[in-house]
């Protein structure tokens, strides 16, 4: 019998279960949970924060931008906000496009059973679902800015062959590719690739409902979006 496989879905959040000496953190996609690490304490605290960060920075680049901290005890949380406030500011309050949503629930992630506990209570997912909307509107505004003006314009790609080409081309600097999960399914097999060659090269990407607000807009477009990177306002 040939195995089954199994279905993961896209990347939409990092959970961290956190508690002053140990943080477990797990990886949240649309149709699956898988744990990543466990980090602990093995210096100071500030070194332990920084060993948690530098673990998200993978997620991050590629466009994970939800940030769930559970806790049974909201200063554990309360802690961690403060580092990133005052030594990793660009993660809440630097460049739109890098920016996370950090988020408590309260609660245990220590283990596999204590985050089904979670979903099970929905917090967890209400909480998800409140966040990454979040994240999607930092998005939205940005390429909202873009398409209100020609230079703006400019600085977009909207045809699956000229985004392929964009991110195969070692001179181009694509920034974030934007898709409906109704595009990814009428090109699977290009998007996946497409995906991947982005993911390889650090490139964000975010998959949305065909259904929701950005969703309807990006189908305006066909479906699919690629903003290039830009070094100066609109």
């Amino acid at each position: 019998m040939p195995r089954r496989r199994i279905v993961r879905g896209h990347h939409i959040a990092v959970l961290i279960g956190l508690d002053k000496k140990r943080a477990t953190l797990w990886n949240i996609y649309s149709q699956s949970i898988k744990p990543d690490i466990i980090i602990k304490v093995e210096s100071t605290q500030y070194n332990f924060y920084e060993s948690v960060i530098n673990q998200l920075r993978p997620s991050i680049k590629q466009g994970v931008k939800t940030i769930i901290i559970a806790s049974p005890n909201e200063k554990n949380y309360e802690a961690f906000y403060s580092h990133i406030d005052k030594h990793q500011r660009w993660l809440i309050g630097g460049y739109e496009l890098n920016q996370v949503t950090l988020e408590y629930v309260k609660g245990s992630a220590n283990d596999l059973d204590a985050v089904l506990e979670l979903i099970e209570e929905s917090s967890l997912q209400r909480t998800i679902r409140e966040a990454s909307k979040e994240d999607v509107n930092r998005v939205m505004r940005v390429l909202e800015k873009r398409l209100s003006t020609p230079r703006g314009i400019d600085t977009l790609l909207f045809t699956l062959n000229e985004i392929e080409e964009a991110l195969e081309d070692e001179e181009s600097n694509p920034e974030y590719v934007l898709l409906t999960n109704e595009f990814q399914r009428s090109h699977r097999r290009r998007t996946q690739r497409l995906l991947q060659i982005a993911q390889n090269k650090r490139i964000k990407s975010l998959i949305v409902d065909a259904g929701s607000s950005m969703g309807r807009r990006l189908t305006q477009f066909g479906g699919l979006i690629c903003m290039m990177r830009i070094t100066s306002n609109f």
